[in-house]
């Protein structure tokens, strides 16, 4: 039973698997101070063989270099907590591009309209740069289910009278799962994305 229990837990988690997060994009407002993001910085720190699963770190028995840890989300784990494989992102995506999303939606729900390059105004708007320094899933077992969690910390900065002086925005998502699955791995990254948006436009809300 044990044994059934682990493989319920992890499926292929001696493998690396690709999942593909996101978060909805809201249209810009009306009107509103424009910004631009202009640098997402990804200060993730790996090490080789954390003690906690919420510490980033890669598969020593994959090939790996500066493209595969941008990629890097989460790594798997068996039910006894022992880690596995990893789950990047596309060959086309970075953790660097996912934080971009998530601080240019909590821009726009804060009332800023976000500007990308082509749309007018976009060398004029106010950039936006961003040191993410965590942004990471990984699984506790349990007796029952396993809990999915997500935690982001991101530090904003911007010529804006809240961000003047620099910002630390810090984020965190949780779910229980039964196993997990690779959509599991991408449901709760985009949770976490959702999360840090909301964090975001937070931290961009004036001091009362």
């Amino acid at each position: 039973m044990a044994m059934i229990a682990t493989v319920a837990l992890t499926g292929c988690a001696t493998s690396r698997s690709v999942v593909d997060p996101s978060i909805a994009a809201s249209a810009n407002p009306a009107q509103g101070k424009a910004v631009r993001i202009e640098k997402v910085v990804d200060a993730r720190v790996f090490e080789k063989a954390p003690s906690e699963p919420s510490t980033p770190s890669l598969d020593p028995s994959e090939p790996t270099d500066d493209k595969i840890k941008a990629r890097a989300i989460a790594r798997k784990r068996n039910g006894y907590g022992k880690a596995l494989g990893d789950v990047l992102l596309p060959e086309n995506k970075t953790a660097a591009n996912l934080v971009s999303d998530a601080v240019a939606e909590g821009f726009r729900a804060s009332g800023y309209r976000v500007l990308v390059p082509g749309d007018a105004g976009f060398e004029q708007a106010i950039p936006v740069t961003a040191d993410a320094r965590q942004f990471w899933a990984w699984f506790t077992p349990g007796f029952w289910s396993i809990t999915m969690s997500h935690r982001s910390e991101v530090k904003l900065d911007a010529p804006l009278p809240v961000l003047q002086s620099g910002k630390v925005v810090t984020a965190e998502a949780e779910d229980s799962r039964q196993a997990a699955t690779e959509s599991a791995w991408q449901e709760i990254v985009s949770k976490g994305m959702t999360e840090l948006a909301k964090s975001v436009r937070a931290a961009l809300q004036p001091a009362q």
